[in-house]
């Protein structure tokens, strides 16, 4: 058996939960079992692991078009490599439709993580998401919760869709993390803040309770802030108390041990990597009570209402000032982690894969 990973996530994500996926999972494999069509990356898992041989990585710098450059010149190169037919079944990594007539007849994975480019009407994404469903030989879900919105939505068969569940890295050792980056107390946010993520609310919430603990912060990774960002917490004056953090995994492993907790307030998710994450390093977690989240994070995590701001405050608050509480769900945390790992999505993954030769 050997997979062909297009370049298309690689193109697209410096970070993000698609692309540490699909490199946990190839990190995994036997190098004969595995191949990829990336030559120009700057993905920072890519970076982290040295995997892709042959290619060369871009230096750490961002500019206007850069994912544009990247994949009209990467995509060439996939081209060329599916047309050499060195690989057994194909697995697209995003939903770009420019592989399907040099694929042949060669079976065709795809995974579908969630719902969320239909939900907030993202067209183009959505019509090549449809096709590639309908392409797939078959379809990784994340989740029941995203397989079950496939087959609602979409119509999708049932036995089309495996479920195979994400993993957790196993924690970095305590002296590699090194002393705490934000001397402060703080609250960790990870992530991109696209409207589906619900920043806005969170940071509403976040300003109601700066007054009671004016040195805590709020640290935000991923993206810088934009312009409207910037002007929303001018207004709700909490300007000094965000700070934003462009991490590696080093840092995010810092910034998670050293968090008083972790807050994902997104309405609609199809796995919720960070929360996995933030449990494995003790971080306490608060989450929103939707989408996927009580089916990945059981009683672990404490729960507030997504459209409610006073009850993200609230919860907030609680979490603060009740220790029993943060140490039940840390240690909850610790061991819901045990049941997930990368070995286990791997071995679904293959099992995936041989049920097409």
């Amino acid at each position: 058996m050997k997979v062909l990973y297009d370049h298309q996530v690689f193109s697209i994500q410096k970070y993000g939960g698609a692309s540490k996926y699909f490199i946990e999972i190839i990190k995994r494999l036997n190098d004969n079992e595995w191949d990829t069509s990336i030559l120009f990356s700057n993905n920072e898992y890519l970076k982290n692991f040295y995997l892709i041989k042959y290619h060369q990585l871009l230096p750490n710098k961002e500019f206007r078009g850069l994912t544009r450059i990247l994949n009209e010149i990467n995509k060439p190169y996939s081209i060329y490599k599916i047309l050499k037919g060195n690989f057994d079944i194909f697995h697209q990594t995003h939903f770009e439709t420019y592989s399907f007539p040099f694929i042949k007849k060669k079976p065709m994975v795809t995974t579908f993580h969630d719902m969320n480019f239909s939900k907030y009407n993202y067209e183009k994404i959505v019509n090549n998401q449809k096709k590639s469903v309908s392409r797939a030989d078959k379809i990784i879900a994340i989740s029941q919760f995203t397989k079950n919105e496939l087959m609602e939505f979409w119509k999708v068969p049932s036995d089309k869709i495996d479920v195979v569940y994400h993993g957790v890295d196993t924690p970095l050792d305590k002296n590699k993390i090194g002393e705490r980056i934000v001397k402060e107390p703080y609250i960790i946010y990870v992530g991109v803040r696209h409207t589906f993520k619900n920043f806005d609310r969170l940071a509403s919430a976040f300003s109601i309770i700066r007054s009671k603990y004016p040195d805590l912060k709020l640290v935000c990774t991923s993206n810088s802030f934009s312009k409207d960002e910037i002007r929303l917490f001018a207004e709700l004056n909490i300007s000094k108390n965000i700070l934003h953090a462009s991490a590696n995994e080093i840092q995010m492993a810092n910034l998670y041990s050293n968090a008083e907790f972790f807050i994902y307030p997104s309405f609609s998710e199809g796995f919720g990597m960070p929360i996995l994450e933030a449990m494995s390093y003790g971080c306490p977690t608060l989450i929103a009570n939707s989408s996927c989240f009580p089916e990945i994070a059981g009683e672990s995590s404490l729960y507030f209402d997504p459209f409610d701001v006073e009850s993200i405050a609230s919860k907030m608050v609680e979490i603060l000032e009740n220790n029993e509480l943060r140490n039940s769900k840390v240690e909850s945390g610790y061991a819901l982690c045990k049941s997930f790992s990368w070995e286990k999505s791997v071995e679904g993954h293959k099992k995936v894969y041989n049920s097409l030769l």
